[in-house]
């Protein structure tokens, strides 16, 4: 079984890719989605308290607009979070490529923003890597309309990340998201043809 990642930055469009993958019979599996489950966790949220306090809770939850804000302004504390969830979030992924290997997909796609982040090449259990990206504008003025936030909190979420450039350098596919939904189904289309036919 094959195991391709897919990445991007934030607002680069990539989970619009990982739903029209969806749609063509890949078993696509979201680290982000497991990691707002992770969040629950009675455990990693105590942790969470313990390190950031009470003022990231909204009803007694963790409020990730809260913890966002947090992270996303401050290094240390960005990795702080990341040393505590992303083990939890990695079992979670072997858990998941393991049910898909079962039952019977040949295929599998791990959509995860931070692969590539801090490291010169991709993990040794990734079989490529799909990079997705658009120019900063563009991805500016997305988190500015979905996530209701300011020009100066969207620069900063984006400038948090590795920039996409320097992740092409290991990319087996680039699928450039800088116009409509069509245009982008079509370059998905021809990374699946190209999948199958290594397969």
């Amino acid at each position: 079984m094959k195991i391709i990642g897919l990445t991007g930055g934030i607002a680069s469009g990539k989970t619009e890719v990982a739903n029209i993958l969806k749609k063509h019979g890949f078993y696509v599996i979201n680290s982000d989605e497991i990691g707002h489950e992770v969040l629950l966790k009675e455990k990693v949220k105590e942790k969470i308290i313990d390190m950031f306090g009470i003022k990231i809770l909204t009803c007694g939850q963790i409020d990730r607009k809260k913890l966002g804000e947090i992270v996303f302004s401050n290094t240390e504390k960005r990795q702080l979070i990341n040393e505590l969830i992303h083990p939890l979030v990695i079992a979670e992924i072997i858990n998941r490529v393991q049910k898909a290997e079962e039952e019977g997909y040949n295929v599998v796609i791990v959509e995860s923003a931070i692969i590539g982040e801090n490291e010169n090449d991709i993990p040794p259990w990734l079989n490529g890597l799909i990079l997705v990206t658009c120019s900063e504008k563009l991805r500016i003025q997305r988190l500015m309309n979905s996530r209701n936030l300011s020009y100066d909190e969207a620069l900063s979420r984006i400038h948090s990340q590795r920039d996409p450039e320097e992740k092409k350098i290991f990319a087996n596919w680039i699928i450039y998201n800088n116009d409509d939904i069509t245009t982008l189904e079509e370059n998905v289309k021809r990374v699946i043809e190209e999948i199958k036919s290594a397969i």
